[in-house]
């Protein structure tokens, strides 16, 4: 059960701030003002642009944190107050950080490098070497919190955070844990932005006002993001005893992978289709038992086609009608984005809202603007499935279902 939801994201800081956009569709996508993008092929990110972390804790506690972690123990410090769950009446070795991050700090590792390109190994800053490992966010929250259970990071590029979330619920399902932060994370970097446009992986669009909201070209290209989720998620018996509020049930999840050229999805997508079928499976439902289906299409002309032609399989008889949420379309690209989507969809179920919405057919206009957006709605919404994919062949399916 997930009891606690904490959010910093493109789309709004805060859970409440965060909900809001998605109910109104609001993006996050706009002009990247954090570091030069003079002669990239692209200026725009889901950014996160109004983020103080004196909001959340002292100057004391994040000062020698990096971004990422400053996001990282923010998001969870929101999640465990939502969750009500009182870290001075549990057993903290039983607590565990789980957190998945594509590249952790890497506006860290560049500075610490260039450190010791100008300097030598003699002036490299040992004080930026910690920040340059990827477990630094999930070990800045186990030492602000206290908590001393099992702590884990994973990096699987565009599906960390759900790498994350599936070994979250195998804890508890073992009974290694009773609680589990399951967190998502990653940072924009110059370094980051500039290695994307050399591979020539970044949307082409530009935008010349600062602040002003982005239009990406659909399938155009990536469109970056950054940002931070944290979900407390709970064994039932734990959270029913405590009387917690729950937001939703994640019923299944699913991991698989198979080959794939190097940088690319896997072709056709076949594995995305068999792991959105092992997720209904394993959950206990059928294709006409889903309400919504949250995606991974992220502009990108593969992925976005890959999505749509197993959606269009699976979902055959209702592909006319079919409407999809693929929210990094609103907030960016990143390996850490699976735990904020997943905020999305638990806030969906526990208010009885729809996500906004694009008809599926959205994900393959290559070429032009994107559809307007169905604003939430509301309606009996019990089951979501939400599909993910990683270059290099990663896949997952997850369902979540209303408490």
């Amino acid at each position: 059960m997930i009891t606690g939801i904490g959010v910093i994201s493109a789309m709004g800081t805060g859970r409440d701030a965060f909900w809001q956009s998605c109910r109104t569709a609001s993006s996050g996508l706009k002009r990247v003002t954090a570091f030069n993008t003079d002669g990239l092929a692209s200026n725009i990110a889901g950014w996160v642009d109004e983020f103080d972390p004196r909001a959340f804790m002292s100057p004391r506690t994040y000062r020698r944190m990096g971004r990422i972690s400053r996001l990282a123990v923010s998001a969870s410090l929101e999640a465990l107050k939502d969750s009500g769950l009182d870290l001075r009446q549990v057993k903290k070795e039983r607590i565990a950080i789980i957190l998945g991050t594509a590249y952790g700090s890497s506006s860290t590792v560049e500075d610490f490098f260039v450190s010791f390109l100008k300097d030598g190994p003699r002036g490299a800053q040992p004080l930026l070497f910690p920040e340059t490992v990827p477990n630094a966010a999930a070990s800045h929250i186990a030492m602000v919190s206290g908590i001393t259970g099992p702590n884990t990071t994973f990096c699987q590029n565009e599906i960390s955070a759900e790498t994350a979330l599936v070994y979250a619920r195998q804890l508890l399902l073992q009974n290694t844990a009773d609680v589990v932060l399951a967190c998502g994370a990653d940072e924009l970097s110059a370094m980051q932005y500039a290695c994307y446009d050399a591979l020539g992986a970044l949307n082409k669009t530009r935008t010349v006002d600062d602040g002003a909201t982005a239009e990406p070209m659909p399938g155009g290209g990536l469109v970056l993001g950054e940002g931070a989720g944290c979900l407390v998620v709970e064994r039932s018996d734990v959270a029913i005893r405590r009387s917690a509020r729950v937001y939703g049930k994640l019923a299944s999840a699913l991991i698989s992978g198979a080959p794939a050229p190097m940088g690319h999805y896997n072709t056709a997508g076949r594995q995305l289709g068999l792991t959105m079928r092992g997720a209904m499976q394993q959950a206990g439902v059928s294709c006409d038992d889903i309400d919504q289906i949250d995606v991974s299409a992220n502009f990108s002309a593969e992925l976005d086609r890959i999505e749509y032609g197993q959606l269009k399989t699976i979902f055959a008889h209702r592909i006319d009608h079919l409407w999809v949420t693929p929210l990094k379309y609103l907030m960016g690209d990143f390996g850490g984005a699976g735990i904020i989507r997943a905020a999305a969809i638990l806030l969906s179920l526990y208010h009885q809202l729809s996500l906004p919405a694009l008809d599926v057919k959205a994900l393959i206009a290559e070429g032009r603007q994107v559809p307007e957006w169905r604003a939430a709605r509301t309606g009996s919404y019990q089951t979501t499935l939400m599909t993910s994919s990683t270059f290099g062949g990663g896949c997952c399916g997850l369902i979540f279902t209303a408490s």
